[in-house]
């Protein structure tokens, strides 16, 4: 078959990671015991990972002028991700999130957005979305938000949304009308939560999915999965058993490789399954961007016992 092009709107950042014991108090200091960077932001995550497991993949956002911003579009570049509509917004940094993980594996951020904010509604537009098959949308601006879902509707995309923790500090109201007819909406259990003060959520997913007329929820619970609801009910696929060490950038992970499979034509059960098992890989590495490529998920499903799956896998793609 032929790979899809997905093209993914949203944040690029440089993630700064301090592994650390506790915080500081305040004038305080603390050492933390090991640090390393990387690359970030959701929709760039979310494109490297699309990107490794086949996909063609375009990313759609901004960035500064300085020599981090030129590093940020190199390992897109490196990662097979064509960033040709990238903005560069001079006198400008680029995105910086400073995450800080404590005790098991407890995450804090720190967020920058600098030059992401320089994305504008009319940067999506029909020539940046020339051959595009989907659109993933990974921010909380209402304003792209809209523009992007009624520029891919107008061009019979299919569409994804994952706007994190800032899309869920909205009223479940407001998000509603904007997510009609979207395709896909992402957010882990936190998020869903959030929006609807329900703690348990799978009650959470079921009331939102009942109030917005999207045609899939899927709800991320970490160590326990992943959740999708469709008008033909909810799926709950369990998580592997992973000891994890990092677990930021597992949700992007989680999002591009189910919207592969399902772009690919895997059905609803499998594709859970498909990326649970990137994801679950995933947090047994460190940085946002440390996701499987397409065979490393293929056997990490084989050796779990889904050894059917990865052969059907490859057999769709002729590999």
């Amino acid at each position: 078959m032929k790979k899809p092009l997905i093209a993914s709107v949203g944040n690029l950042n440089l993630d700064v990671y301090f592994r650390i014991q506790s915080l500081p108090e305040n004038d305080g200091a603390i050492e933390a015991y090991e640090a390393y960077i990387g690359g970030g932001g959701s929709a760039a995550n979310f494109a490297i990972q699309a990107s490794k497991l086949g996909a063609y993949v375009r990313f759609i956002g901004a960035v500064g002028s300085d020599t981090i911003s030129d590093a940020l579009l190199e390992d897109l570049k490196e990662a097979g991700v064509d960033v040709k509509w990238v903005k560069r917004i001079n006198v400008e940094r680029s995105g910086l999130v400073v995450v800080l993980i404590g005790p098991e594996n407890s995450k804090r951020m720190i967020e920058y957005r600098g030059a992401n904010l320089g994305l504008t509604p009319s940067d999506i537009n029909t020539e940046v979305l020339n051959g595009v098959n989907h659109l993933h949308i990974a921010l909380s601006r209402l304003n792209i938000i809209e523009a992007g879902i009624r520029r891919a509707k107008e061009l019979g995309l299919t569409i994804s949304i994952d706007g994190g923790a800032g899309l869920s500090s909205y009223d479940l109201s407001i998000l509603k009308p904007l997510m009609d007819g979207v395709n896909i909406w992402f957010m882990n259990s936190l998020e869903a939560r959030r929006l609807t003060g329900i703690d348990d959520p799978i009650s959470a997913g079921l009331k939102i999915f009942g109030s917005a007329n999207v045609e899939e929820l899927v709800v991320t619970l970490g160590p326990r999965g992943a959740v999708s609801f469709t008008k033909d009910g909810a799926k709950l696929i369990d998580a592997f058993k992973v000891a994890p060490i990092d677990t930021t950038g597992a949700g992007d992970v989680f999002a591009a490789s189910y919207v592969f499979a399902k772009l690919i034509g895997l059905d609803r059960v499998s594709r859970l399954i498909f990326a649970n098992a990137a994801a679950s890989i995933k947090v047994t590495r460190r940085g946002a961007r440390a996701g499987p490529n397409f065979n490393e998920v293929l056997e990490f499903l084989r050796t779990v016992g889904y050894g059917d799956l990865a052969s059907e896998v490859r057999g769709i793609l002729g590999q």
